[in-house]
């Protein structure tokens, strides 16, 4: 008994460090789930993964996914799901059938199964928020937008604000900078979200606003100052862009 016991813990263990791993967590908590074994992958499981829903984002922000090929190919819970809808028609399983498929990267399959999970049931927030990422990584912002506005009205604050940063993403991505602004000043104004900031002031730069674009890239510098090394180097992207910014308008930090 308590070799199986064993073997379960060392299974789900690995299971969450894969999981850290592809959404790119700080390795603290590879090092926690480890060394604490199974009690570590527990709290991961609880704080994180189930949290945050299955899909797979980098945060702070939706991920775009390269499509792949959307070959029909039916695996065994495909072809079980496919069954339990026919008999059953159950918003549950149209959204796990959608969930397979995005997982599988098939996001042109997976967008059907998750319009019909939300047309049965308007409340599954994940099922919506599969959804929009599906269109998302297909190159379609402004419906990936309309479907995040229509999430965010159940949750304002739906996957610790990176549904609202996604919102301001699209925004940008299909061109409708002013939405965009809107969107990005409600991320800055509750979340510290480095991207938000820098692409709010290239926003405000574009529209002639030149001096609040600069002070927004020096907050992105000032607030660099107190963070964590770790995410300190989460953020050194964004906080070397806006030193960029700063040069490029003649305008030196020490």
């Amino acid at each position: 008994m308590t070799e199986f016991f064993w073997t379960l813990s060392f299974i789900f263990t690995a299971w969450m460090c894969i999981d850290a791993i592809n959404r790119r967590e700080h390795f603290v908590w590879i090092i926690v789930m480890i060394v604490l074994m199974p009690v570590g992958a527990l709290a991961y499981f609880f704080t994180i993964k189930n949290k945050a829903g299955g899909g797979v984002l980098m945060a702070p922000n939706l991920r775009l996914f390269k499509s792949t090929p959307q070959k029909e190919i039916d695996t065994e819970e495909t072809l079980q799901l496919k069954e339990l809808i026919n008999k059953f028609h159950k918003a549950y399983h149209y959204e796990k059938l959608g969930e397979s498929y995005f997982e599988q990267k098939k996001y042109a399959l997976a967008i059907p199964q998750f319009e019909a999970a939300i047309k049965k049931d308007p409340e599954l927030t994940e099922a919506r928020y599969s959804w929009a990422k599906s269109l998302h990584a297909l190159g379609r912002h402004a419906d990936s937008a309309e479907v995040l506005v229509e999430l965010i009205k159940i949750d304002k604050k739906y996957d610790y604000g990176n549904a609202i940063f996604g919102l301001a993403e699209c925004y940008r991505l299909s061109g409708q900078e002013d939405k965009a602004l809107e969107a990005y000043e409600t991320v800055i104004n509750s979340y510290h979200f480095f991207k938000a900031y820098y692409h709010y002031a290239r926003l405000l730069d574009q529209k002639g606003k030149k001096q609040e674009a600069i002070s927004c890239m020096k907050s992105i510098i000032g607030s660099s100052k107190d963070l964590p090394g770790y995410k300190l180097e989460k953020e050194r992207h964004w906080i070397d862009e806006a030193y960029k910014y700063l040069r490029k308008n003649g305008i030196e930090l020490a």
